[in-house]
């Protein structure tokens, strides 16, 4: 193992550098292009072309539930009016003149009667004489009762006709109220016909318009309210629970002071409003017309998807014919970016890039290839140079390291002759030396061994608090026989590094055992585990021992380096050996006094233990 110093501050890791972005390729950037030109221009076309489109189809549309607001309008008036007319007519009936004797032989009422069995659309029908008395009807409870304090009784007295209503119900009516002539010509009024019209057969009509307008794919919901502004009627679609009263209502009261027919837009409640006011003063009736803004506007949605298709089908072509010339330009590029990798990942020189262009891109061929030779050359060259380096090196380092021992070796053996004969405690000592001696040369032989020769590691996705707590488990006993604590900081949801399980718990174990034996008594060793971003973990072991120098710190991997008296300075050299084939990293961050920290950053596992 190898021993140095390490400290304990909390040291920040080596930056990775990467790109947050993968680099856009050129059949991307034409692409890009391509879509760039199809989009924008088409865009602004189609948003032009669709707010035009949708405010004349607003336009229309409004003025249309404008005009379905006016003849529901119309119905309901008409209905009242001609109702008001027949009522006049009966009235002047012949029988009517029963009435000046109080309707003793009951003609009236069953005059009455017959006409709400025919079909009259009337929930009561009553006579009143003079007196405002009811004298006949075809509720035989009402008969006998006064009415005189009715408006629209007083006024048909008067000789003048009532319209009151609707009224409350149920029944909802609406009272129409007419003068009863006398039968004789006296041109003097005898009594009142008083009709409670159902205002139920009424909204009929309502529904009625709003039920011919589903053939023509309109959908609407109309409500009729009086001048006071109460809901004295509506017509529903059927699929709307609960029917929108209450934004019904409010509308009506926003559109309370209209006079005039027209149509507005309602975005945040989805509607389209179209209204109308009864051109009768007396009933002061106003309509209202709605129409969920998703039906309004169903043309121009639908314009809008074939825009889109359109669009889409332009921007296929665009990008085919992008993808199309992209390649053309890109596959020498490709050819020589893929020579590029390959020297960069694995060293070898590739064959010649070969491109049949005479533009740029072909001049740019011809020199890779030509600085591709020379590389290939100049690779060699430093290769035989290193390797010549390496072993001057090595030679170098075991010379040292076997120098000493022989030496001792030497020296023991002769003082031990000469023991044997006058001293044998002092031959005993002389020979454990030696044997001392030789175990110090053969671990710089297995050392050397391990170096030269580091098994394959056999990866698989591991768990890396595993592995350290292994490690510290381990080392555990030899921390309490100098009192050192050893802290753990390990993180069990961390991602599982690809890696050899016992690889990797040699390099910990040789890592918590070097920081053991540099470190003083009452020391503290802290493991962690960390994210090294997203394809990579990390773990530290961190002391607070005295430190490195800066001036060693880049030597401590080099082989037979080494900071503690009796070490063979291959530990670390050895442990940067199998990192490396990790393809992973070992970095140091020590100060002097601050200790020391060494981190591991190992590939992130594609898949979990």
């Amino acid at each position: 193992m190898d021993e140095v110093a390490h400290p304990t501050r909390e040291l920040a890791p080596p930056q990775r550098t990467g790109r947050a972005f993968a680099p856009r390729t050129l059949r991307t950037k034409l692409q890009l292009f391509a879509v760039a030109l199809v989009l924008l221009p088409g865009l602004l076309v189609s948003l032009v072309a669709v707010l035009r489109a949708r405010s004349a189809l607003e336009t229309a549309v409004g003025q249309q539930l404008g005009e379905v607001a006016h003849d529901m309008l119309d119905e309901l008036s008409t209905a009242v009016v001609d109702e008001r007319h027949t009522l006049r007519t009966w009235a002047r009936q012949d029988v009517m003149h029963d009435l000046v004797i109080g309707d003793l032989d009951k003609r009236v009422t069953r005059f009455l009667r017959s006409l709400v069995d025919g079909g009259a659309p009337y929930v009561e029908l009553s006579c009143v004489d003079l007196a405002g008395r009811v004298v006949a009807s075809t509720d035989a409870a009402q008969i006998g009762r006064s009415v005189a304090d009715d408006p629209g009784v007083r006024d048909a007295l008067a000789g003048r006709e009532s319209l009151a209503g609707p009224t409350p119900g149920p029944p909802a009516t609406v009272d129409l109220t007419t003068p009863i002539p006398d039968p004789d010509g006296s041109g003097t009024v005898i009594g009142a016909l008083r009709g409670r019209y159902s205002w139920t057969v009424a909204l009929g009509l309502a529904a009625r318009v709003r039920r011919t307008l589903l053939p023509h794919g309109i959908t609407v919901d109309l409500a009729v309210f009086d001048a006071a502004g109460t809901m004295i009627g509506a017509s529903w679609r059927d699929d709307v629970v609960p029917p929108p009263t209450a934004l019904a209502a409010a509308i009506a009261a926003q559109l309370k002071p209209t006079r005039e027919r027209g149509w507005t837009t309602r975005p945040r409640d989805g509607v389209l409003v179209g209204y109308d006011r009864a051109d009768e003063a007396r009933l002061g009736w106003l309509a209202i017309v709605l129409e969920p803004l998703s039906e309004a506007y169903r043309p121009v949605h639908e314009m809008q998807r074939r825009l889109i298709l359109v669009l889409g089908a332009v921007l296929l072509v665009a990008l085919g014919i992008a993808a199309y010339l992209a390649e053309r330009m890109s596959r020498p590029l490709r050819a020589l970016t893929h020579a590029t990798h390959e020297i960069a990942h694995t060293g070898a020189t590739p064959r010649p890039v070969q491109t049949a262009s005479r533009d740029e891109i072909g001049a740019l061929a011809s020199s890779f290839n030509t600085m591709t030779a020379a590389l290939h050359r100049a690779q060699e060259d430093l290769m035989t140079a290193a390797k010549f380096a390496f072993i001057g090196e090595v030679a170098a380092g075991v010379a040292h390291e076997v120098r000493t021992p022989l030496g001792i070796l030497r020296s023991s053996a002769q003082m031990l002759g000469r023991a044997l004969r006058s001293d044998p405690a002092r031959a005993s000592e002389l020979a454990a030396m030696m044997i001392e001696e030789v175990d110090r040369l053969d671990r710089v032989v297995d050392g050397l061994l391990e170096l030269a020769r580091p098994h394959q590691p056999m990866m698989e996705a591991t768990a890396l608090d595993a592995v350290l707590g292994r490690a510290l488990d381990f080392a555990a006993g030899q921390a309490r026989d100098k009192a050192i604590t050893l802290r753990r900081e390990l993180a069990p949801a961390l991602p599982a590094a690809r890696c050899d399980p016992e690889q990797i718990y040699q390099v910990a174990l040789n890592l918590l055992v070097n920081a053991l034996q540099i470190l003083p008594r009452g020391g503290t060793i802290t493991v962690r585990t960390e994210s090294a971003g997203a394809d990579r973990v990390a773990f530290v072991v961190q002391d607070d021992g005295p430190g490195i120098a800066p001036e060693l710190q880049e030597r401590v991997f080099t082989p037979f380096f080494s900071g503690r008296t009796g070490g063979t300075g291959l530990g670390l050299a050895l442990v940067q050996r199998v990192v490396q084939a990790h393809q992973g990293t070992v970095s140091l961050a020590s100060a002097v006094g601050q200790g020391a920290a060494f981190r591991v950053e190992l590939p992130r596992a594609e898949t979990q233990p």
